[in-house]
């Protein structure tokens, strides 16, 4: 166990295929943003409502493009029926909406609507509000349109929409009751869709509640109301109440994808995860081609860790749906994950020619060529990551590739202009470039690396605790002793300076008291943490405190069964007479890491034999 470094190092800086699951699920959180939601429409009732109205997600007053693009062409305005000077004030306002202008054309007609109270004018006015998402104005002309023509659909439908956006849920339960009087078609998801990711809507979700009953007992036949209302029981925690509406639903829909995918997720809730996984093979059985639906069964697979029907599920997305590159990226890291590395290859070489997700799929093929011995190929792949969360892993690999084939002024070359160029990218870099130099052996490299960059940031932990295992690695005890001390200054509630300060003076030299002091205040600041206790156990074994040793060392090898510990805790149990012991505890430690370094040179010490 390390006494000195604050992070692993590592021989090698690719992952290996069992850590990729964190990354499957997480390409699958963007994945499931962007599948469609297809249904089938059956009733008219989940999916058939218009354009207006599906359309929940994108909030009423969020600004885009469109206020920059000219309002669309009026549809029934009649211009004879107006004054000359009212028809000139329109046709000004027309000509500016034409030519992107669209503030000044909504601000005129707002005016021409208060002052005339025309019906065509009052309506221009509105549809010009809700294309500029204007929330406020889209209110004031939908009351004047509604005063005027109170049965009006398109009034109401625009008041819901923008009291949704405000967050004024009740009020648009109005509207929709007007709406749903008059026969017309809702989505309800209108209001749910906004409500679930509403901090706020739970202060009044049980009286929404209560709208959706009323509405519910006087339309019971309606069925986008009574999905509508499972969500809003969903997202009241009363998981029974909207598993029943949802069952029934998707009974009378013929396993709608929407409602199936509804009710998995409340099996789930409910811990009846054998009948969710059953009713997604049931849902997907009835709508094969469904993306999304096929797509939760495939995660769903996933999180239970079998990886071969998921891969299969995955598959069939990306054949149907060819042109889906976050399925087909997915796709590829499964396909990783099974150690299927040549069909992984082509997914992700299919990525590049596309131009999709080029940074993460350079670094996958550089991986995959790492893995096959292609180093040349690897490189050329690892070059073109220039950014994303996979960068700094790739430098690392460019490194140890490029250094391994005496290409070194090449990347240092590389990493100063990276530094140059973004100054942000500075301390990783230079870090990296140690700690890869470090590992290689190359320790003049290493000094001039670390000398230069504390020179450039004097006071950087990281720089500083790595240039200590530098000086450790070169017996530079001075060194090692004036960097760890700084951190202590800059740092004083750091336990990792204080610890490898306190165990370097222990094992190299003959400082045990100030060793125990230091090794003390590490204790004192993480007491449970194995290397510190280890730690103390060596720096009491060093002052012939042999109980208090091998108790503390018994306690870190329990917590931590790493071959340094069982290293010292053999060298006390053997001193202390238990030769046996000692002996059990090495062997157990060699079956884990038979090279240990640690272990052989105790024993031969020990014993003359390094074997046991």
């Amino acid at each position: 166990m390390s006494k000195i470094l604050p992070f692993k190092k590592t021989s090698a800086a690719l992952p290996g295929t069992s850590l990729l699951l964190p990354l499957i699920l997480a390409s699958l959180l963007s994945a499931c943003a962007t599948a469609p939601n297809e249904s089938d429409g059956s009733n008219g009732s989940v999916s058939g409502a218009n354009s207006a109205e599906i359309n929940t997600n994108q909030a009423a007053a969020t600004p885009t493009s469109e206020d920059s693009q000219p309002i669309p062409a009026p549809l029934d305005i009649e211009y004879g029926h107006f004054s000359e000077d009212v028809l000139a004030r329109v046709i000004i306002a027309e000509m500016a909406g034409q030519r992107g202008y669209n503030q000044k054309a909504l601000n005129d007609y707002l005016e021409l609507a208060r002052e005339t109270n025309d019906l065509n004018i009052i309506k221009r006015a509105s549809r010009i509000a809700s294309f500029l998402r204007d929330v406020p104005a889209s209110i004031e002309t939908g009351n004047l349109w509604l005063a005027k023509e109170p049965n009006s659909q398109e009034a109401l439908r625009t008041l819901a929409f923008q009291m949704v956006a405000m967050g004024r849920y009740r009020e648009a339960m109005d509207h929709l009751r007007n709406l749903l009087a008059q026969g017309a078609t809702i989505d309800f998801r209108l209001i749910t869709n906004q409500t679930a990711i509403d901090n706020n809507a739970a202060l009044m979700i049980d009286a929404l509640i209560a709208d959706f009953e009323e509405l519910t007992a006087l339309y019971p036949a309606n069925q986008s109301l009574r999905l509508g209302l499972a969500h809003l029981y969903q997202q009241n925690t009363q998981i029974e109440q909207a598993y029943e509406l949802v069952r029934v639903l998707a009974q009378e829909m013929n396993d709608n994808p929407e409602v199936v995918i509804l009710e998995v997720d409340l099996l789930e809730q409910m811990g009846n995860t054998a009948l969710a996984e059953k009713r997604l093979e049931q849902g997907l059985r009835n709508n094969e081609n469904h993306k999304e639906l096929r797509f939760q069964y495939g995660r769903k697979l996933l999180d239970e860790q079998r990886y071969r029907e998921a891969h299969d599920q995955f598959q069939i997305i990306v054949e149907q749906f060819p042109e889906d590159y976050d399925m087909l990226y997915s796709l590829a890291l499964i396909s990783m994950e099974i150690n299927m590395l040549n069909e992984a290859k082509q997914y992700f070489q299919r990525l590049v020619e596309n131009a999709q997700r080029l940074d993460d799929a350079h670094y996958y093929l550089g991986y995959i060529n790492v893995q096959e011995n292609n180093p040349t190929e690897a490189i050329g792949h690892f070059i073109n990551v220039n950014s994303g969360g996979n960068f700094l892993q790739a430098q690392r690999s460019l490194a140890e590739l490029m250094i391994r084939a005496g290409r070194y002024p090449e990347v240092k070359a590389r990493f100063q202009n990276i530094r140059f160029r973004n100054p942000d990218y500075n301390i990783p870099l230079l870090t990296l470039e140690a700690n890869v130099l470090l590992d290689k052996g190359l320790f003049n490299e290493a000094s001039t690396v670390l000398n230069n960059a504390v020179g450039a940031f004097p006071n950087n932990i990281q720089l500083l605790f790595l240039r200590s295992v530098y000086a450790q690695e070169v017996n530079d005890l001075l060194l090692m002793e004036v960097d760890l001390r700084k951190i202590i200054q800059l740092n004083p509630t750091s336990p990792v300076a204080y610890n490898s300060l306190g165990y370097t003076l222990a094992d190299r030299t003959n400082r045990f008291d100030e060793a125990y002091q230091l090794i003390l205040r590490a204790v004192e600041l993480a007491p449970n943490d194995p290397a510190i206790i280890d730690s103390l156990g060596w720096v009491q074994y060093r002052l012939g405190l042999y109980e208090e040793a091998r108790e503390n060392l018994d306690r870190a090898y329990e917590l931590f069964p790493d071959h340094e510990v069982a290293a010292h805790l053999g060298e006390v149990l053997w001193v202390m007479g238990d030769k046996s012991a000692a002996r059990k505890v090495w062997r157990r430690a060699l079956e884990s890491q038979p090279d240990s370094e640690h272990i052989r040179s105790t024993m031969e010490r020990l014993t003359s034999d390094s074997s046991i």
